[in-house]
C-alpha cells in the first residue's frame, strides 16, 4: 500500500474503539490466520502510490495551516466487500473533512485513492473468510452483544464499556499520523504524529 495519512482519535477513544475491534463472533472461528490483524482505528485521509517521491515534509505541509481538531460522527456500521473495508463505521462527511481531504490531495497533486471516505474499519477479514460469512458474523455479533445501537437516523453508537455502558457516537480527532503500510498489517509503522491545533 505504501505511505498513508490517518486521522486518528485521542488515546482514550482509541482504546475504547479497540475494545469493539477485539470482539469476535461466537461459534465457528475465522479460517485464515491473516483475518483479524491488530491495527489502530483511523480514517485514511490519503494513500500515496508505492513507490512515491513525496517526502515526510511535503506530507506535513500538505495539511492546512492551523488545522483544528476534527469532529468525527458515526453514521452507521456496515459490511464491506474488501479486506480493508470488511466491517466499518461510515462517518458523517462534514465540510471540515471534505476540506482537509481536498487540501491534502491538491497540495500533493494526487488523485484521491480513499474508497468510501470517510470510514473507520473495525476489522480486516479475508475474502475467503468473508465467503463463509465472517464479515456479516462480526457485524451481527456487535448487534447481538448489545454493542451497537441506532440513536437516530444517520447516527449510531458503540458501547465500548468493559463493565457497564460507555457509549461512543464519535470523537474529536486531534492528530494526523503518517503511516508506512508495507507488508503484514501488524508490521505497519507510524512514522510521524502531527498534532492538530
Amino acid at each position: 500500500m505504501g505511505i498513508t495519512l490517518w486521522v486518528v482519535p485521542c488515546e482514550g477513544d482509541m482504546l475504547k474503539l479497540k475494545r469493539i475491534m477485539d470482539i469476535r463472533p461466537t461459534g465457528k472461528p475465522a479460517l485464515e490466520t491473516i483475518s483479524y490483524p491488530k491495527f489502530d482505528p483511523h480514517i485514511t485521509l490519503a494513500s500515496l502510490p508505492s513507490p512515491s517521491d513525496i517526502s515526510l515534509s511535503q506530507l506535513r505541509e500538505s495539511l492546512p495551516k492551523n488545522q483544528s481538531s476534527l469532529k468525527v460522527n458515526f453514521r452507521l456500521v456496515d459490511v464491506g466487500d474488501h479486506f480493508f473495508r470488511s466491517v466499518y463505521i461510515a462517518v458523517t462527511l462534514t465540510p471540515e473533512l471534505v476540506e482537509i481531504h481536498r487540501c491534502v490531495h491538491e497540495a500533493l497533486q494526487l488523485e484521491p485513492r480513499t474508497p468510501l471516505f470517510p470510514h473507520i474499519s473495525l476489522c480486516y477479514i479475508t475474502d475467503t473468510d468473508a465467503g463463509h460469512g465472517e464479515r456479516q458474523r462480526f457485524r451481527d455479533e456487535l448487534q447481538a452483544a448489545g454493542k451497537l445501537r441506532e440513536v437516530s437516523r444517520g447516527t449510531v453508537e458503540l458501547d465500548c464499556g468493559v463493565e457497564g455502558e460507555d457509549w461512543l457516537s464519535g470523537f474529536m480527532a486531534s492528530e494526523v499520523w503518517i503511516v508506512e503500510c508495507e507488508g503484514p498489517v501488524e508490521s505497519w509503522r507510524v512514522l510521524e504524529r502531527i498534532t492538530l491545533s
